[in-house]
């Protein structure tokens, strides 16, 4: 018996880095970025992985999902540099995942922030909490005590799927407009 992998399923409208590697069974929506050194794998057998539109997978990222289990990340979520989402995980709607965060067995409800360098397993994060950056969650009494997300932190988030939206169309060679920049013109 031959061992089959399922082959990915990309919209035309995301943008995969050259370096980002997707393999077997994973489904990226509309309008989501893949960056640079970024893999997402569902290539373990009954392994899913779902990215929904909007989404950014910055540089170096890892999405696995293992042996018949799944991955969802849900619209507008933001993985940032070097995090992994190891599977089973489900990422809600507009999320922001920070630096080098681990999120393994878990469920991080819609608009939650987790901060730079977390550590999360096999909890529920309730909606609109934020986790301090270097925390460690593994029981689900820690997450009720979690501050509700501030004004600022969703604005932030918003902000990078905003940019990383913008980044889609800039690598396309769509026609865009210029982002406001703080440099200086010499």
């Amino acid at each position: 018996m031959t061992a089959k992998i399922a082959s990915p399923r990309v919209s035309k409208s995301a943008y995969l880095s050259p370096s980002a590697h997707v393999i077997g069974n994973v489904f990226i929506g509309e309008d989501v970025f893949v960056g640079p050194n970024s893999v997402i794998r569902a290539d373990e057998p009954g392994s899913k992985v779902f990215i929904e539109k909007g989404c950014n997978i910055q540089d170096g990222v890892i999405v696995h999902a293992l042996k018949n289990t799944k991955v969802k990340v849900g619209e507008h979520s933001s993985l940032t540099h070097g995090c992994i989402i190891h599977g089973p995980c489900r990422i809600g709607k507009d999320v922001f995942i920070g630096f080098r965060s681990v999120i393994f067995d878990s469920n991080i409800g819609n608009n939650s922030v987790v901060k730079n360098m977390c550590h999360i397993e096999g909890v529920d994060v309730p909606a609109g909490r934020t986790v301090p950056s270097c925390s460690n969650i593994d029981f689900n009494n820690a997450c009720q005590i979690l501050d509700k997300t501030s004004v600022k932190e969703k604005k932030f988030s918003s902000s990078i799927v905003k940019v990383n939206k913008y980044l889609i169309k800039a690598y396309k060679g769509k026609k865009i407009k210029t982002a406001k920049t703080h440099a200086h013109h010499y």
